[in-house]
């Protein structure tokens, strides 16, 4: 049966705006915004003879809200708590409100949809009322009709089963043209992120973030369309608005006219024509028009990314970012769990070369730097603080539990050990010192490349010195920018002096070339700068062994390669 859509009292406004960075990917959906302290809300469409169960579920859930709330009040009618009985009759009342219970049959019966989402439409459009209003006590009230209306929600979830509950990213809004689900916030988290991609989210856009910010990062590596620093985006949409996300020129357009949206299929299909015809490189080698090779390797994160991994053909892995298997645990994984997850990354490559990254965190993730430090992080800047090998060598029994998984890993695949954070040659030494110890208390004959991550500026300037106590160099593109430029680069408002700092970088990366070549040691390049085909030409002169990038970059960088000529810089 057709569904039909409710006519809306607020007025539709089309409006656009500028993202500081993005991923790639465009998604036409609704809006559904999830801000601090504020649970996503499955939403659903539904077939008309589901439309009496939903009203029941919300009536159901009604009334164990207000049998939660009854309960309270005994409570803290024995003790007196006059205030808070007050708050809690406020409360009650708005939960039986009928206004707000007839208006969210009415959404369930109009647009053909599951009660959670009803229900929190209605309690937005409630709250965007009384934030127009001039007296600032109904102002407020806002508040407790989002605390009254949680409390429905959550018996709704509840309800639900554990599948809702514990899947709540996982939205399938069926609407008439298979409507998909965007999430708008003020930030999320990387570990926000890779829930949502693991449910299937859509989309997600967010006001604040920079061009390389952790959670833009990790959105480019799974390929999750994304939007980070589109200031200014909360204060103009509603849940269940119409939102063009476009991840490939970083813009958003909010409520697009039906020509305007019809467009922007036509572009959607252009491009997953475009992408159809990248399948053409899929598993060729990675060489330039004239027959040079340029190995393109792969930042993994994910055991899932190896599907698509295989899918395109990737020479190896260039990074192995180590620190998401410490985040996606509940407590601090031993040597055994750890060897576990590299070897089964080792076994899946098959003899290609797997570069692991050892732990690069800090205050940036208070909760694991509190874990692995023993105490909260007092550095009013982490990127500059206390973290990778600075933080490692802090714990050193924590480093050679990796380091000694790793080893083993080793054994059955070519692993090569990345060192973060490399400042002195004092710190690459303590690291070799450690492995060697490690070898040797495992009976493992074979050594593995110990390599220094060029990321901070003092690295390249001292480069020889480093190469002397490397086996290999790998240039940290992202880190290296900002540290080269002193601009935070999850600073959305300084995103353009940011990018305008590549020529300084250039002059570092050079450095760095030339002492690995005196040294006869290889040297790569990771980060943002490797996925950008402008820069696959210079990387190719200057003699890279590899670039490693996020999976979704690697055809693209491969189509641009094939047309390229080597053409070495001397060094």
């Amino acid at each position: 049966m057709k569904k039909t859509r409710r006519l809306e009292v607020r007025s539709v406004i089309r409006r656009e705006g500028q993202a500081v960075a993005s991923s790639s990917g465009i998604i036409i959906g609704r809006v559904q915004k999830l801000l601090h302290g504020r649970q996503p809300i499955p939403a659903r469409g539904i077939v008309s003879e589901l439309v009496e169960h939903e009203v029941t579920r919300l009536l159901d859930a009604i009334e164990a809200a207000k049998t939660d709330v009854d309960i309270e009040r005994d409570h803290l009618s024995q003790v007196g708590a006059r205030d808070s009985l007050m708050m809690l009759d406020v409360h009650r009342m708005l939960i039986i409100d009928p206004e707000l219970l007839n208006k969210a049959v009415g959404r369930i019966h109009d647009d053909c949809i599951n009660a959670e989402w009803a229900l929190r439409q209605e309690m937005d459009a409630i709250q965007t009322i009384l934030e127009q209003v001039e007296d600032e006590y109904l102002r407020n009230r806002k508040h407790d009709i989002e605390h009254a209306g949680r409390r429905i929600l959550g018996h709704l979830i509840a309800q639900a089963g554990s599948a809702d509950a514990h899947e709540a990213w996982s939205v399938d809004y069926s609407g008439d043209a298979g409507e998909q689900v965007i999430y708008v916030g003020d930030d999320f988290s990387v570990t926000d992120i890779v829930s949502m991609w693991r449910h299937g989210v859509a989309g997600v856009i967010t006001e604040q973030g920079g061009a390389d910010a952790h959670n833009i990062i990790v959105a480019r590596g799974v390929g999750l369309p994304t939007l980070v620093g589109a200031t200014g985006i909360l204060s103009h949409i509603e849940d269940g608005d119409t939102i063009i996300l476009d991840a490939e020129q970083g813009t958003w357009i909010l409520n697009p006219p039906s020509n305007e949206q019809l467009a922007y299929v036509k572009f959607i299909d252009a491009i997953a024509a475009s992408k159809k015809s990248l399948q053409a490189f899929a598993c060729k080698p990675s060489l330039s028009a004239d027959g040079h090779e340029l190995k393109l390797m792969a930042n993994i994160e994910f055991p899932e990314e190896l599907d698509v991994a295989e899918s395109i053909g990737i020479d190896g892995v260039g990074l192995y970012r180590s620190e998401f298997l410490f985040i996606n645990e509940t407590k601090m994984p031993d040597e055994e769990s750890q060897y576990k997850q590299y070897a089964a990354l080792v076994k899946r490559m098959a003899g290609k070369p797997v570069t692991m990254r050892l732990l690069d965190v800090g205050g940036d993730r208070p909760w694991l730097y509190r874990d692995l430090a023993g105490h909260h992080y007092g550095g009013a800047n982490p990127a500059m603080g206390l973290r990778g090998i600075r933080l490692l060598l802090r714990n050193k029994e924590l480093m050679k539990v990796q380091i000694s998984a790793m080893l083993r890993a080793s054994e059955h695949g070519a692993v090569q050990i990345l060192v973060p954070m490399v400042t002195a040659r004092e710190e690459m030494e303590q690291v070799r010192e450690a492995v060697e110890e490690c070898r040797k208390r495992l009976g493992i004959r074979q050594s593995v490349p110990i390599g220094a991550m060029i990321e901070v500026p003092s690295a390249a300037l001292m480069a020889e010195e480093m190469a002397s106590v490397s086996d290999f160099f790998s240039i940290g593109t992202n880190d290296l920018m900002q540290y080269t430029v002193a601009i935070d680069r999850n600073d959305e408002e300084l995103a353009s002096l940011y990018r305008a700092g590549e020529s300084a970088v250039l002059q570092l990366i050079v450095m760095a070339a030339s002492a690995a070549r005196r040294a006869a040691i290889p040297i790569s390049v990771c980060g943002e700068l490797a996925a950008k085909p402008a820069w696959t030409s210079t990387f190719l002169n200057l003699n890279m062994a590899h670039l490693s990038m996020s999976l979704n970059n690697i055809l693209p960088v491969r189509q641009f390669l094939s047309r390229e000529n080597y053409k070495p810089t001397s060094l």
